[in-house]
């Protein structure tokens, strides 16, 4: 017996999770299938929200409607799942030279709606911003694992998720039955859509594309320095780095919390229970090694850009790799094949899918429903007819 559903989603990554959603919630029969012992980018993704980035300093492209968007999302998926995995935290940018600073700084009570021009530096002891820095109010950042857990054990209860390794070989396409439009196994579904991430750069029915996948690394890292009660600089420090995303050369991320109780031992020595703070940092960007291996290149590239705007000392605890489905036009790809019109994508966001998925799934679905045109810098075929 088939299962029979309206759509196949390819992947659970973060578009394949939060495309299922958004159809889930327009009353539609979903399935996802994936692998996830497969490598996954979403899972370790900083999960980054920044409205104003480059070195002008100049607006995501759609910033408007992607934050105003994601700001209603993540929390309201926070309240369904009951999980957190959403912070709204403002992202500091010390300025990178004097000509950037003078820039901001010909204006001193410069301000926007996103971005402050702090008059006082953030740590002055401990980030080299010399020249200050600014501050983006509407920043934040997902917890993608946290997340696409949540997600995964939405769709599980919904029906609609099955481990699964995809097959091309298994896969049918009846362009002349009406009832058996897609058939993969034992899934009939009206339509296909492919959310694979970077492995869709192989897709026999999208290799097309401008798919350029980039190996990114990142670093965990801890600071956890004991101080005795007269001393507790070490822990304000981290507390403030708590309140930011630090972007500079590289980012610095607040990832996890740990309290460590006191013990005999510690209250002999008269130490206080102390909060040890774990944070990633990256990333690197490699077009030509696409390995899944850590590099040792990239661990003292990100330590180098890390110890440029960072004094303090901390250890290492993990690298990590990704391979980003990054694209070769910088924008989202998807549409639906113009040969199979029960097929489509949903990829290429590349290292911002935290800010942009949530808008272009509703859009895509629009599109999908009530054959809403998409962006024509985001549409599929003008690469198939190549």
């Amino acid at each position: 017996m088939k299962n029979e559903v309206d759509y196949l989603i390819i992947g659970q990554g973060l578009a394949g999770s939060i495309l299922a959603y958004t159809l889930l919630e327009k009353g539609k029969k979903v399935m996802v299938l994936d692998e996830p012992k497969l490598q996954n980018c979403s899972k370790i993704a900083a999960g980054i929200c920044n409205p104003i980035t480059g070195r002008n300093m100049v607006r995501t492209w759609k910033s408007n409607e992607l934050f105003s968007f994601l700001n209603d999302f993540y929390p309201k998926l926070e309240k369904q799942f009951k999980r957190k995995f959403f912070f709204s935290t403002p992202i500091y940018r010390p300025f990178q030279n004097l000509e950037q600073q003078q820039d901001w700084s010909v204006q001193e009570n410069k301000k926007t709606e996103e971005v402050i021009y702090p008059k006082n530096r953030f740590l002055e002891e401990n980030i080299n911003d010399k020249l200050g820095g600014l501050l983006i109010k509407n920043g934040g950042h997902l917890r993608v694992d946290i997340f696409l857990e949540a997600i995964k054990n939405y769709l599980l209860e919904k029906n609609a998720y099955q481990e699964k390794l995809f097959d091309f070989d298994n896969l049918i396409l009846n362009n002349d039955s009406k009832n058996e439009k897609v058939v993969y196994q034992n899934i009939k579904a009206n339509h296909i859509i492919f959310c694979r991430g970077a492995a869709d750069k192989t897709n026999p029915f999208f290799e097309k594309l401008p798919i350029a996948p980039t190996k990114g690394e990142i670093l965990y890292i801890e600071f956890s320095q004991i101080k005795s009660n007269k001393n507790l600089k070490h822990q304000e420090i981290i507390q403030k780095l708590n309140q930011i995303i630090l972007n500079k050369g590289c980012w610095l991320v607040p990832f996890e919390k740990k309290i460590i109780e006191n013990n005999l031992n510690n209250k002999a020595k008269g130490l206080n229970q102390n909060l040890i703070t774990t944070f990633r940092t990256g990333s690197t960007y490699n077009h030509d090694d696409l390995t899944l291996a850590p590099t040792e290149e990239a661990k003292q590239e990100i330590e180098t850009k890390l110890k440029a705007v960072l004094n303090l000392d901390y250890q290492i605890t993990k690298q990590e790799v990704g391979i980003r489905p990054s694209t070769r036009t910088r924008y989202p790809l998807m549409g639906t094949h113009k040969d199979y019109s029960q097929m489509s994508i949903f990829n290429g966001f590349g290292a911002k899918g935290v800010s942009m998925i949530p808008y272009f799934a509703n859009e895509f679905v629009e599109h999908l429903f009530n054959e809403k045109e998409l962006d024509k810098i985001l549409r599929v075929n003008k690469w198939l007819l190549k």
